[in-house]
This record gives C-alpha cells, sequence and structure tokens, in this order.
C-alpha cells in the first residue's frame, strides 16, 4: 500500500475513507487506477493479495522486474529471441493483435521512425524488412544486439519506448513465456 501510495501521488488502493478502506481491505476490493506504469501495477497487485501466503517476500519483491534497470532490455532482447518474433514477417496477426492490447496508448507502428535511418537501412538491408509491428520491433532489438553491438550501445531503447517493457512483460506473463527458456532464467 506504502508503494501504491508514492507511485499514486497521495492515494490508497483500497479507498480514502478509513472505514471504507478497512471494508474494502477485508473485501480484497482495491482500485489502481493512479498507477499507469503496468509493471508497478504487476507488483502492487502482487503485494495486495488478499491471501496473506500468496503475497511476495521481501527478496521476491526486490527481483520483480519493477525494479531491474539494465535487465529490461535483455528482457526484450530474449522476448525477440522467441519462435513467435523470429518469424515476425509471417507472425500470426491474432498474436500481433492480442500484444498490442497491452500497449495502452495503441501500438508500436511506426518504430522504425525513431531510429536512426541509417541504421534501419542496415539491418533492414539483409533480408526482408522488420514488419511495423511490435514482433518486428522485438526481433530488430534481438538482431541489434546479437549482431551490432557497436550500433546498440549507441541507442538507448528504454528511451526511445519507455512503455514497451511494460507493454511485452504483461503479455509475455499471460501467456506463461515468463515461465519458459530463454526467458524463466531471469526470474
Amino acid at each position: 500500500m506504502l508503494i501504491y501510495y508514492i507511485l499514486s501521488g497521495g492515494h490508497h488502493p483500497f479507498g480514502n475513507k478509513p472505514f471504507e478502506c478497512e471494508y474494502n481491505i477485508h473485501k480484497g476490493s482495491y482500485t489502481l487506477d493512479h498507477v499507469e506504469d503496468l509493471v508497478a501495477k504487476d507488483l502492487i497487485e502482487w503485494m495486495i493479495s488478499k491471501e496473506p501466503e500468496s503475497r511476495p517476500t521481501v527478496e521476491e519483491c526486490l527481483s520483480h522486474p519493477f525494479f531491474w534497470t539494465n535487465e529490461r532490455v535483455e528482457y526484450l532482447r530474449r522476448t525477440g529471441n522467441r519462435e513467435e518474433a523470429s518469424n515476425c514477417r509471417n507472425a500470426d496477426p491474432e498474436l500481433i493483435s492480442s500484444i498490442e492490447q497491452y500497449a495502452r496508448d495503441g501500438s508500436f507502428r511506426e518504430w522504425k521512425k525513431k531510429f536512426p535511418p541509417e541504421l534501419v537501412q542496415k539491418m533492414d538491408g539483409k533480408k526482408k524488412p522488420y514488419p511495423d509491428n511490435i514482433l518486428g520491433l522485438l526481433r530488430f532489438i534481438r538482431n541489434l544486439h546479437e549482431h551490432y553491438a557497436k550500433d546498440a550501445e549507441k541507442v538507448k531503447v528504454m528511451e526511445l519506448f519507455p512503455d514497451l517493457f511494460g507493454c511485452v512483460y504483461k503479455f509475455a506473463k499471460s501467456k506463461g513465456w515468463n515461465s519458459e527458456v530463454p526467458l524463466k532464467e531471469m526470474f
């Protein structure tokens, strides 16, 4: 509740009136509307679980992706290594649509415009161009870090796409990808 209070600017997940708050805690009824970050919401929901045995330990909280910094790009790179992303040029439209549901601001279409044009041309030049969808972006990130390490050092992926990690993390969690190779080693 304290993390939510801090991140929300003074709101309480169970309500702001004392009697309402106690009643909602007992019912397990809460709202996280005052926090935008999907990964923060994921951690908070886990921490305020109605059943105490379902709540994380301090160590589990501290290793939650909300606290990751450098690991976020590695997570995206590994997600881009999944078969679904490696097949991005022929991906199932339903899969793309379901991933993009986690992107609150629409989608990551036209992501290529955020990278330097010469880098996109360099990477598109080897094969068919990367598609302008989230799987194409994940595969691009994977290949950039895998094959063009010097170029990757110059690109701040998390600054270019601040919502990408949360979107991909929540989707991957919903599909069980986080408990499969190559992601499960990160947890």
